[in-house]
């Protein structure tokens, strides 16, 4: 057997973009259905919903390269423009249309804390389906990452200064933080820098990536079950986000494509930067918004319903980009 066969061999099969919006889709409506149901659903414990929502998180992070984070300086070209795409463009937009749910602060909380935070996990087997360049795009995720932890509250002080979010009780936020998103964070990191002497544990740690859409698919429906009742009374508030969300992606796409194509990038990386700007990270920030006091669970159904909306759109951009980027080749930079 060659090298490469053995290689091809052991390479985990990834489900398709079509099997991840099944899967992603099945798990929040079976969740929601749940919560609209089943009102005792409220008393699942928030401890157990953060602990799943935190192996989720951790099985999304084994694709992405925290071990290697100097690898995003390889193409710079490429890292300016994601990070001018999602540390700039896209907070303005999103700022844009948070100002049409400011009158609602658990809305204009949950759709801000959605849209602000660039997506590392899901994104990628559509990045992948769509001819795009995935390893330069898991390369950058590192950066943003860490960028979030800047950017996300940072952002979402500047845009609410007017609305008192700083007068709410964050005496849950930083053990939220630790346990949902700096523990498994840390716990990847250290898996993959010992994977690298250690190829069962790296081969492990393929396949375990492998899990990102049933693993996310059961924390976004677990914290609908749970929240859906404890919101029931603001549910009807949803219909004035969702099309925001719908929003957001539609317009973000083009702009990628701009983008990209004023950095004279090749025809796969303008793919990458196209899908990097719709994509976002809701499973990252539920940790953040399961963090806000009693009367706020509305927070964590935004993010949930920003979530469906999300995967339904990155379907959409698995069809269009590549059809819109192949007609562009004149203008474009080719591979």
């Amino acid at each position: 057997m060659s090298a490469a066969s053995g290689a091809s061999a052991i390479a985990p099969r990834r489900l398709t973009p079509a099997a991840t919006i099944v899967i992603v889709l099945a798990g929040i409506g079976l969740g929601s259905l749940v919560g609209a149901l089943v009102p005792a659903a409220a008393g699942v414990p928030d401890a157990v919903v953060l602990g799943v929502v935190a192996v989720a998180i951790g099985i999304t992070l084994l694709d992405v390269p925290l071990a290697s984070f100097g690898r995003a300086v390889l193409d710079r070209r490429f890292l300016v423009a994601v990070l001018l795409l999602n540390v700039v463009i896209s907070p303005l937009l999103v700022y844009v249309l948070s100002r049409i749910v400011f009158r609602d602060p658990d809305l204009q909380a949950g759709l801000l804390l959605m849209l602000l935070a660039p997506g590392v996990g899901l994104v990628a087997a559509f990045v992948r389906r769509a001819g795009g360049a995935v390893e330069t795009l898991l390369s950058v995720a590192p950066v943003l990452l860490v960028l979030q932890a800047i950017t996300v509250p940072g952002f979402m002080l500047l845009f609410t200064a007017g609305e008192n979010f700083l007068s709410l009780d964050g005496s849950r936020l930083p053990l939220a933080l630790l346990i949902g998103i700096i523990a498994p964070a840390l716990v990847v990191t250290g898996l993959q820098l010992a994977g690298v002497r250690a190829p069962r544990l790296a081969s492990a740690l393929r396949r375990g990536s492998t899990l990102t859409a049933p693993a996310t698919a059961l924390a976004a429906g677990l914290v609908a079950a749970a929240m859906i009742p404890r919101a029931t009374d603001r549910l009807e508030l949803l219909e004035a986000v969702a099309p925001l969300f719908g929003v957001y992606l539609i317009v973000m796409a083009p702009i990628g494509i701009l983008v990209a194509t004023a950095f004279g990038l090749a025809i796969s990386s303008v793919r990458s930067l196209t899908f990097s700007g719709g994509a976002r990270n809701g499973l990252l920030v539920l940790p953040i918004a399961l963090a806000f006091p009693d009367g706020f669970a509305l927070v964590a159904v935004v993010i949930v319903l920003g979530m469906a909306v999300e995967i339904i759109g990155m379907g959409i951009y698995r069809l269009v980009v590549p059809s819109v980027t192949a007609q562009s080749r004149s203008v474009l930079t080719p591979d």
